[in-house]
């Protein structure tokens, strides 16, 4: 059976244009979804927008339009910004579609059926910024949201359709136990555990239409509209066929990995699977062959980030448009920097100097001076081509050649032992990892970016075609076979630096890919030797050239 990855980001509100916050995120499931199509994968990434939040009423009110108008003009504004960048999204959903009211409908009659949505009077404090409600619990100790304690709460006082979320509570704390990696990092599996024992209550799911003009209509009550988060999370669903397309459906459901942050766990790791486990008990859809509901495999919670040391905010005004900082960088190093710089997972800074070192140290002077490097000593000592080398000596023979310890041979077994980590770390969203490994390795080998650049400054290949050249071809080749491996690898973090790297190579990414599994790629020995080699291009010019 063919393997599938289905990856989501969570869908954006869009009162505000794109910044790098959601640009992380989004570039983060582009990269996971790269990584599972290079391996043959069939891959579905999902992306898209939240349109049915009194943040948008408000937002359009506040911009002069109508609000049709401006949903519009918003989404396109998000997808073009992602497309601009180059993020190969598959879908791009929009909760205003008829495909996802479709879907909602289908999904709350599905709930409904089973008895756990109820009406009840309701009081609560309200915070617009999460457009959630809030309990007392979650208040700082101002008596305000935590994550906006800038914006004043609403005490709602209404009538509201409720979620027997609490029903729930026991089966979501098995679900933990039992799937230890069903939220990631470890971290976050341990606040929504505690926030389940603790403060997981049944949910308000609707508000009354005549206090919030936005949003889906409750079936069969028009005086109720679903609230936005009810509505919003089954976006996961409508996307791929729920309520539309049933095979469509049994074909990507359920998501392989939701990618989220920090601040909004409570709905991805706790409603969410209730919500899906009590829809599950009426829609054969959402069931396994042994009637267990079908829940996603895995969520995926990153932190936040600061920039220049301070927290992203409108009134700081120091939020990043991605597409003003794909002009001071190309957008692949700034990927780069995203997964390199901050643990994924973790908070992290957002850091222009940073960006710089990074730049100059990692990727100009380790990356691309090894690759001209190489080429340029091949094409000076082979005229122009791959050194021709009859055959590849063995790891006893190359180690004998230079009197090295085994450490430090880059040759085809600890290759091997290398790719097998570097899948690893793809497919458990290690991609940080991933690349630590590629530019340090590890204890036991000196397979890495660093150690090939070592390599070259010990066995000094610009000497030795004095004495030995067929030694000096066996290194020259080696490196150059190394560098087309590391391209491979750094495919799904930095797209187009690959392809330039494949290229200077004397390679075409597309007919590589076009004529080899993913698997013969891996294997050493792809570089034909005597075959030319065009002269190189800079992959990482002076900034401000």
């Amino acid at each position: 059976m063919d393997k599938k990855f289905y990856v989501t980001t969570p869908i954006y509100y869009i009162n505000d244009k794109p910044h790098i916050g959601s640009t992380y995120t989004t570039v983060a499931a582009d990269i996971l979804a790269r990584s599972h199509r290079l391996r043959g994968d069939k891959t579905f990434f999902l992306t898209g927008t939240d349109e049915n939040s009194q943040k948008s009423v408000e937002a359009a009110e506040k911009s002069g339009k109508e609000l049709r108008v401006y949903l519009d003009e918003m989404a396109k504004i998000w997808e073009n910004t992602w497309k601009e960048l180059g993020l190969s999204f598959d879908d791009f959903i929009r909760t205003s579609e008829e495909r996802h009211y479709k879907a909602v409908k289908r999904f709350w009659q599905a709930v409904e059926k089973s008895g756990d949505i109820y009406k009840d009077k309701y009081e609560r404090h309200y915070c617009v910024g999460c457009e959630d409600f809030k309990t007392d619990s979650e208040l700082n100790e101002d008596d305000r949201c935590p994550l906006h304690p800038n914006k004043d709460l609403e005490l709602v006082q209404e009538e509201n359709y409720f979620f027997k979320a609490s029903a729930y509570k026991d089966e979501i704390l098995q679900l933990f136990h039992n799937q230890k990696d069903f939220v990631q990092p470890p971290k976050r599996l341990n606040e929504i555990r505690s926030y389940v024992k603790n403060a997981f209550n049944d949910f308000s799911i609707s508000r009354e239409s005549k206090k919030v003009s936005a949003g889906i209509p409750v079936p069969g009550d028009d005086s109720q509209r679903i609230y936005v988060w009810f509505d919003a999370l089954i976006n996961y669903m409508s996307a791929v066929g729920y309520g539309t397309d049933d095979e469509l459906f049994k074909k990507w459901w359920p998501a392989n990995l939701h990618l989220v942050g920090k601040d909004i766990i409570k709905f991805h790791c706790a409603l969410w699977p209730a919500m899906i486990m009590s829809a599950a008990k009426n829609d054969p859809l959402l069931q396994n062959e042994d009637g267990t509901p079908k829940l996603p495999e895995q969520i995926f919670a990153h932190g936040f980030f600061t920039v220049e040391g301070q927290k992203m905010s409108k009134s700081l005004g120091n939020a990043i448009d991605p597409l003003e900082l794909a002009k001071e960088y190309p957008f692949d190093v700034i990927r780069y920097f995203f997964f390199r710089e901050i643990q994924f997972g973790n908070d992290g800074d957002f850091n222009r100097s940073r960006i710089a070192e990074r730049y100059q140290t990692d990727l100009a002077n380790t990356l691309g001076n090894l690759l001209n490097r190489a080429i340029n000593m091949s094409r000076k000592y082979f005229d122009g081509k791959v050194p021709e080398i009859n055959s590849y000596l063995t790891q006893v023979e190359f180690l004998a050649c230079f009197n090295m310890d085994g450490t430090n041979f880059i040759g085809e077994d600890s290759l091997t032992t290398l790719w097998q980590q570097i899948d690893e770390y793809y497919n458990t969203s290690r991609i940080d990892l991933a690349l630590e490994l590629i530019w340090n390795g590890t204890e036991l080998s000196a397979w890495s970016l660093n150690g090939l650049n070592k390599f070259i400054e010990e066995v000094k290949p610009f000497k030795l075609i004095k004495e030995n050249e067929l030694q000096t071809a066996q290194v020259l080749y080696c490196v150059l076979e190394a560098c087309r491996h590391v391209a491979w690898m750094i495919e799904p973090v930095m797209p187009e630096i690959s392809k330039q790297i494949i290229y200077s190579l004397g390679q075409d990414p597309k007919s590589e890919i076009s004529q080899n599994n993913f698997q013969n790629l891996k294997k050493w020995g792809g570089l034909e030797p005597g075959s030319d080699l065009p002269e190189p291009k800079i992959l990482f010019p002076r900034l401000g050239e």
